[in-house]
């Protein structure tokens, strides 16, 4: 496949004038549930019933017929203790609110989530969908999640300023998927409870615009946090001008940044590797979860979608969790494209120069000491290597399920918040797909993307559209 460096003084000048729009647009106890045992399973009609029959019918026993790793690699959910690809683990729930009444909240290190009615509700249409009717106690998201909430415009006269989009184009779909974690049992009298950990996913779904009839549907999937939303919005209305659907994941699930620090005295190293593998297999499989029930959700509801192609594509983030993505229910993408993705899940998080933006990893080298002490470089370096061999679902491991499918990289060559040699190991993990370079930095390659737009979408549509007639 081919590799395309563009030249860099042309890519420095549209950078520099794109980069400058761009930044100018750019309660902690456990709560105890005891279902009622006499509440309906009518849902009316929404789609946290038809998940609840999906998960009913996915047994979570283990497959004899499946190899055995095949049972064993994705992690474990609420009701689910072995889960195979794509096993529905959680529920839909369509958003009651408009998306322009959603505001982005990232918790701060210190902050947990005030459990309030949306996540009793939540939490109720996940039991009901996984048809448990055990007691269990919850939390919501803790320290450095990344939620939305719902707030209404403080005068109905005056847009809201801080709103999701534009109220004049509510999207066709709008919608949350939920899913919780077992953290551990709690025991009240001679009572028992799972305690749980909520989660959530939110997504929008948009057809073409003029109401044609669309010729498939991109998953896009964001940087961290959502961004880069300006970026994203346009590149949304370009795509939907051309045909395109718009399934967009508004960011990663909510615990995905959760703030974790790791004390590593002299001789955890490996210990704390496995820890980490872990935590972040965790995360990438949440994304997994959520992608897969939330475009199953969409052909249920747009059925004549359902045999139309379906593109991932993922930003920075969104391009380093893709191939993971892909992985975990390969039937329904049909090509992906990475923008600034790179492999190495712990590499990046120590060496992005976005760390502390993002915030949610510390590594202790003396927890004995007050203040968070770092590893020295020769024993990071080891440490991420040692992450690297436990975690199962790195995309440099599951990169090489893509070998099979269309895929393009959009790399930027001095990249530093997706270090660009990661993106390098990305790139010949996924078998060295076609792949444009571009001589600037993170923040540039976005800047310029709308420039790029048009030609992405002309890969797209010779890829999987083209190519479908040409095998008709």
């Amino acid at each position: 496949m081919m590799s395309r460096d563009y030249g860099a003084d042309t890519m420095r000048t549209i950078g520099h004038i794109l980069l400058l729009a761009w930044l100018l647009s750019a309660s902690t106890a456990c709560r105890s549930v005891y279902p009622d045992q006499s509440m309906s399973r009518s849902f009316n009609g929404t789609s946290a019933e038809h998940s609840a029959n999906r998960a009913s019918s996915n047994s979570p026993a283990v497959d004899e017929s499946l190899p055995s790793e095949a049972t064993t690699i994705w992690p474990g959910r609420w009701g689910f203790e072995q889960i195979t690809p794509s096993t529905a683990v959680g529920v839909i729930a369509p958003l009651v609110h408009p998306i322009s009444e959603l505001r982005k909240a990232h918790l701060s290190r210190f902050h947990t989530l005030r459990t309030g009615e949306t996540e009793y509700a939540d939490m109720s249409l996940l039991a009901q969908g996984l048809q448990i009717d055990r007691p269990y106690q919850f939390k919501p998201e803790g320290p450095g999640s990344y939620v939305f909430v719902h707030r209404p415009p403080v005068n109905e006269s005056e847009p809201d300023q801080d709103s999701k989009s534009d109220s004049n184009d509510e999207p066709d779909l709008a919608f949350k998927f939920i899913s919780a974690q077992i953290a551990g049992l709690s025991k009240t009298g001679d009572e028992l409870q799972e305690q749980l950990e909520l989660e959530r996913t939110w997504f929008t779904y948009r057809k073409p615009t003029k109401d044609r009839k669309p010729i498939g549907t991109i998953l896009l999937m964001p940087g961290m946090f959502g961004t880069p939303e300006g970026v994203i919005d346009g590149m949304e209305r370009y795509f939907r001008s051309q045909r395109w659907s718009v399934l967009r994941m508004l960011s990663h699930p909510s615990r995905f940044t959760q703030r974790q620090q790791y004390a590593v005295p002299e001789g955890s190293d490996a210990a704390v590797a496995s820890e980490i593998a872990s935590y972040f297999d965790t995360r990438a499989a949440e994304a997994a979860y959520a992608a897969s029930s939330a475009l199953r959700y969409v052909h249920e509801q747009f059925p004549d979608q359902e045999s139309k192609p379906v593109v991932l594509l993922g930003m920075s983030g969104g391009a380093m969790i893709l191939p993971t993505v892909y992985m975990y229910d390969p039937d329904l993408y049909d090509a992906g494209i990475l923008i600034a993705g790179g492999g190495n899940f712990l590499e990046i998080n120590v060496r992005s120069n976005y760390a502390a933006w993002i915030d949610a990893i510390d590594l202790d080298a003396d927890p004995s000491d007050l203040e968070v002490q770092k590893l020295e470089k020769p024993r990071l370096k080891a440490l991420t290597q040692m992450y690297l061999d436990r975690s199962k679902l790195d995309s440099l491991h599951t990169a090489a399920s893509m070998h099979d499918v269309p895929v393009l990289m959009l790399h930027a060559s001095a990249d530093k918040a997706v270090p660009a040699s990661t993106g390098d190991a990305l790139y010949e993990a996924l078998g060295s797909p076609e792949r444009w370079v571009y001589p600037v930095g993170h923040e540039l390659i976005f800047a310029g993307l709308p420039l790029q737009t048009a030609k992405i979408e002309k890969w797209m549509r010779a890829q999987v559209i083209e190519s479908e007639k040409l095998n008709d």
